[in-house]
């Protein structure tokens, strides 16, 4: 008896979280950005956890689309029979995403391979049909989106650091504009500036 009632109350309290957590994510969905911008994705970056071995997180490199500064992001890729869709839990308020979207471009690192990617479109989770149901109405809800791009090209490596005078050449902000240098960690593996969520 006290286990089903332990049982009930645990339940109760994690669904009154889970429900507190929705609200607070529909009334501003960048909250904990700044944690992930400046502890997480420079820390799977850092480390090589993103876009080598077997990881499931790849490192997308973007340009910003006011800045022009070329940026790497952490994002979880899924591939489909053109390209790659990849979940954007913050829809339309997505920095990377609209960096993206605005080039028209991007490229992807993902188990120790650089894909080219063009055609970015941005989807509804409810338009998914890939995903299960269940998942694709909690993320409905939650307001997800997905990013689709088409596979344009493919080849071993890694993404390499950017000279700091090499220019940016298709920063849509008016003309070519300088991206900040990147160093190499000892690994080899690139640094650069961590993209925003």
């Amino acid at each position: 008896m006290r286990r089903s009632i332990a049982f009930v109350g645990s339940a109760m309290v994690l669904g009154t979280v889970a429900g507190g957590a929705a609200i607070v994510w529909h009334r501003d969905p960048r909250v904990g950005t700044t944690f992930v911008n400046s502890v997480v994705n420079p820390r799977l970056l850092r480390r090589g956890l993103a876009g080598s071995g077997a990881s499931e997180i790849g490192t997308l490199e973007h340009v910003g689309r006011r800045s022009g500064i070329r940026r790497l992001t952490p994002v979880h890729p899924e591939v489909t029979p053109e390209g790659f869709r990849i979940v954007v839990p913050l829809g339309p308020h997505s920095e990377w995403a609209r960096n993206v979207q605005a080039a028209g471009h991007c490229r992807l690192l993902l188990h120790d391979v650089v894909y080219d990617l063009g055609e970015p479109t941005m989807i509804l989770a409810q338009d998914v049909e890939a995903l299960p149901s269940a998942v694709r109405g909690v993320e409905t809800a939650l307001g997800f989106q997905y990013l689709t791009l088409r596979t344009l090209g493919a080849h071993p490596g890694t993404l390499e650091p950017v000279d700091a005078e090499s220019p940016v050449a298709d920063h849509p902000g008016g003309g070519q504009r300088s991206v900040r240098p990147r160093r190499s960690s000892p690994e080899g593996r690139p640094r650069g500036v961590a993209g925003t969520c």
